[in-house]
């Protein structure tokens, strides 16, 4: 063949050998564009990562910018306009004598005697601090009329009117000074008082708190709370306008006298009738009265917004009565009056027990709490309830209090008054119902409900009372009609107790 000696075999083996490596070269660049599309995807990855920390990082710089000037902004603004306050109950902590008696010209004295006082202690608490740019905010929180009554009574004043004058003068001679008025009632000065302190006592522009006088026990539970915490304890200072008694020794909150502006001693008890009325002063300030009895008492902690009461016996005397005659041979007695008219009359000298008076129990929040109803008897439970299915629904002023204002067009029904064992049953039906005023009833007669009487163990899925699961049911005081308390003996024992 032409001189070739190659065969047909070597042309196959050669052609075979040329498709292999077709297939592998086509298998190499397949693999090659595989790796590249998963370097390419896991590059778009990193790239999108890459944009997103950007993104991230400023804004975090951004916020990091705002935040440092929100920081500046917030130094300056608690490095100006400090102050500190003061929140006096002005029913226990009452002015010098010499002060009061000076009316319009004692407040304006006793204002700046009280500013300065104020200031020194400042100054000694916060040594490293600029406390004189601190401002200084006092508020007298008292019943006007009845401590100006008191006052006259004891004749250290000569008309309630000449508080008035004094606490208007006190106000005008430090711009941040006030008089606040809040009426007989001791509740409602606990009250202005206890949400002063909430509010500023967390306010990081109120450096400081003096708070007084040390003479109610009542106002220990509302120092529990700042007692604990160290930080807020340091910035609050007790004013000892009397000997503090032991619970607020053993608050452990540091305490201050200002005998140039408050009695150490509560105001005098009346001696039949009169009151000791000169004073000698001693350095400009008036020795306190000897033999003074306390104003208030742990069982009578409202004595000092009461009307004060004289402790020399009263005698009493009646125009229509016979008065006793000599000449009948007997004592001077009511039983001796009586033998001597036409008839015989019996008259009854025994002393009576005054009735209990009418109040409202309430915790230590001032929070309205319903006392606690006996088990009702199944027997009256079912005429009760035959009564419901002859009349209908029951009206509960009529039936409980013996008179219902709507009279006959009243829905409910009136009928014959249901027994007392069935007025029992109503009594607690009606306590189902939520009062309208709610923690602020102080209606001894109300008969509806102002709490859930399970409180936080409350079972029901839909609960009336369901705002007040949280509140503490334990009675501290009573509150009665005129507006004047009593705290619980049971209470202030368990309360010492726990101390």
């Amino acid at each position: 063949m032409n001189g070739h000696a190659s065969s047909p075999m070597d042309y196959k083996s050669c052609l075979e050998g040329f498709r292999r490596s077709d297939s592998e070269r086509d298998a190499f660049v397949a693999e090659l564009l595989q790796n590249f599309q998963a370097l390419e995807l896991k590059y778009t990855e990193k790239c999108d990562d890459y944009n997103n920390e950007v993104e991230s990082r400023r804004m975090w710089q951004s916020k990091a910018k705002t935040s440092e000037v929100a920081l500046i902004e917030q130094k300056q603004a608690s490095g100006s306009n400090n102050f500190a306050l003061a929140v006096i109950d002005g029913d226990g902590a009452v002015f010098q004598d010499y002060l009061l008696a000076q009316g319009k010209d004692g407040g304006a004295d006793c204002a700046h005697y009280l500013h300065t006082e104020l200031r020194k202690h400042l100054k000694a608490t916060y040594p490293d601090s600029n406390v004189a740019d601190w401002s200084i905010v006092v508020h007298i929180v008292l019943n006007m009329q009845g401590l100006g009554n008191k006052l006259q009574q004891c004749n250290i004043i000569n008309n309630p009117n000449e508080l008035v004058a004094f606490g208007r003068a006190f106000s005008l001679a430090q711009p941040l000074f006030s008089f606040i008025d809040v009426g007989g009632g001791k509740e409602r000065a606990d009250h202005k008082i206890r949400e002063m302190l909430r509010l500023f006592l967390p306010n990081a522009q109120c450096k400081h708190v003096f708070f007084g006088p040390c003479h109610d026990n009542g106002y220990l539970p509302v120092l529990e709370p700042y007692r604990l915490d160290q930080a807020t304890a340091a910035r609050l200072t007790l004013i000892e306008c009397s000997p503090a008694t032991p619970g607020f020794q053993q608050v452990g909150l540091q305490r201050i006298r200002c005998p140039k502006v408050f009695r150490m001693e509560n105001l005098p008890a009346k001696v039949n009738g009169t009151t000791p009325s000169t004073y000698q002063a001693t350095n400009g300030v008036t020795p306190p009265y000897q033999n003074a009895l306390p104003v208030r008492t742990t069982t009578g902690m409202n004595a000092s917004t009461a009307t004060f009461v004289p402790t020399a016996p009263v005698k009493h005397s009646s125009s229509s009565s016979p008065a006793p005659s000599a000449e009948s041979g007997a004592s001077n007695t009511w039983a001796a009056v009586g033998k001597t008219g036409p008839t015989t009359k019996t008259i009854d000298i025994t002393s009576k027990k005054a009735p209990a008076k009418k109040h409202v129990l309430v915790n230590t929040y001032d929070e309205r709490l319903d006392a606690p109803l006996p088990e009702s008897d199944s027997k009256a439970f079912a005429r009760f309830a035959d009564r419901i299915k002859i009349h209908g629904k029951m009206c509960n002023n009529y039936h409980l209090t013996g008179k219902c204002e709507a009279g006959e067009y009243c829905d409910y029904h009136h009928g014959e008054r249901l027994t007392p064992g069935e007025q029992l049953v109503l009594k607690h039906k009606a306590r189902s119902l939520c009062c309208p005023q709610k923690t602020t009833c102080r209606d001894a007669g109300c008969s509806l409900g102002h709490h859930c009487k399970h409180g936080s163990g409350c079972y029901l899925e839909w609960c009336r009372f369901a705002e007040t699961h949280g509140r503490d049911l334990e009675p501290a005081k009573k509150v009665f009609a005129d507006g004047s308390e009593e705290w619980l003996s049971s209470y202030l024992e368990r309360y010492r107790t726990r101390q």
